[in-house]
């Protein structure tokens, strides 16, 4: 009886931990699926970077993004690693096709 009481609420948390860990992983999954899964064409019309201090460490760092006008006409920021946004100009026409994460020139 006294291990019931003991490793009943135990098995209840960690059962919890567990499914919250899986639905996590799930949503992840599901956000790189639906990325990848997206076709659309657009043009550069800026580039941006933005400086991040960690105030507990007070560690900078840089994220690196282009502004696109989309074919429809809605604008969109897209977040690159730095090699990938030094490659990009602004002006440039953009391909992101569908079954891969990043656009491409076009």
């Amino acid at each position: 009886m006294e291990k019931a009481v003991v490793f009943g609420p135990m098995i209840i948390f960690f059962g919890i931990f567990i499914i919250l860990i899986i639905a996590f992983l799930g949503f992840i999954v599901k956000l790189i699926s639906k990325s990848k899964n997206e076709d659309w064409y657009g043009q550069v019309i800026d580039k941006k970077v933005n400086e991040v201090e960690d105030f507990d460490s007070g560690a900078k760092s840089d994220h690196y993004f282009l502004v696109v006008k989309m074919d429809n006409g809605k604008t969109r920021n897209i977040g690159l690693s730095r090699q990938l946004w030094e490659s990009f100009q602004t002006g440039d026409k953009l391909h992101k096709p569908k079954g891969q994460l990043f656009p491409e020139k076009s």
